[in-house]
């Protein structure tokens, strides 16, 4: 059997680099953030953005959850930013009702280092609109340097 190391602990802990180097605090024994973004009562309708939060720079996106008391059907969310508006999530359903439900972030994106300037991150509605008295909140998790 062999022994392999996480590509956050090559160089560190492996023993391939003498002195070790030190780890990425920002990766490794980082320390948990949250964010909570509440859908307000009205309708949002294709097209429309919901902004859910700063993602600061030097922060590693780890999830992006929603919990809602009614399903979104057809409605598609996608997260990013405005210039890249897919960049964490790219047209997920929730059809899940009251139960926390992750959405992201995709394979691609979890993969991704810290960002290297704040980015505010939004949702955008596709193929249907989302009724005004739908309850919904988002959550946003991230990790940064201790």
């Amino acid at each position: 059997m062999a022994d392999l190391y996480a590509l956050e602990f090559v160089g560190g802990p492996d023993g391939t680099v003498m002195p070790p180097k030190k780890l990425d605090g920002r990766l490794v024994s980082a320390k948990k953030r949250r964010t909570r973004a509440a859908k307000p009562l009205t309708i949002l309708n294709v097209g429309d953005r919901l902004y859910i939060g700063k993602l600061p720079q030097d922060a590693v996106l780890q999830a992006l959850t929603v919990n809602t008391d009614t399903s979104f059907g057809t409605t598609t969310l996608s997260i990013g930013t405005t210039a890249v508006p897919n960049k964490y999530v790219n047209g997920k359903t929730v059809t899940t009702t009251d139960q926390p439900t992750a959405i992201g972030p995709t394979a691609a994106a979890a993969r991704n280092g810290p960002v290297t300037a704040d980015e505010d991150l939004w949702m955008t509605i596709g193929a249907a609109a989302i009724p005004a008295a739908v309850l919904a909140t988002f959550y946003m998790e991230y990790t940064i340097a201790n």
